[in-house]
């Protein structure tokens, strides 16, 4: 079942997973939302085992229904991949009893890298689904420190 998004202003207007990250904002000046919050049905213990890039999927699958699974997994294969400098992507990491999950281990030492490597796999992709010809440049700043 495909999973529709519309925007927090006004809930007439549907769209795509892949329409809804290639417009950006909603004409209204919205954000997308998803009509539902789609349930994770793997058990904990099995996403206790899994790769950074296995839970990605499970998760984003479920919300962006539109994309086909080679699609998806490319998209987060080209992500998360030797740019972060640990193998775990964001290692949850054991302190006297309480746990933190690093999320700077990307290129630039912050938990923006989490979302804004896959963004622009998600939308090349997302232009390819929907047949856009335009060229689609992303500015990505990297931080290179002494």
């Amino acid at each position: 079942m495909e999973l529709m998004y519309s925007s927090t202003r006004n809930d007439k207007v549907k769209l795509t997973a892949s329409q809804a990250i290639l417009k950006g904002l909603a004409d209204d000046g919205g954000l997308f939302v998803p009509e539902r919050i789609p349930a994770l049905d793997v058990p904990m213990d099995t996403l206790a085992d899994m790769s950074y890039q296995e839970t990605a999927y499970e998760v984003m699958s479920r919300f962006f229904t539109d994309f086909t699974e080679d699609e998806l997994k490319d998209c987060i294969k080209k992500a998360y991949d030797s740019k972060f400098d640990t193998p775990e992507i964001a290692p949850l990491v054991d302190a006297d009893g309480a746990y933190y999950l690093e999320l700077f281990h990307g290129p630039t030492i912050a938990f923006k890298d989490m979302a804004l490597s896959i963004l622009p796999h998600l939308l090349i992709t997302s232009a390819r689904k929907n047949q856009v010809k335009n060229d689609i440049a992303v500015s990505y700043t990297h931080l290179t420190l002494p």
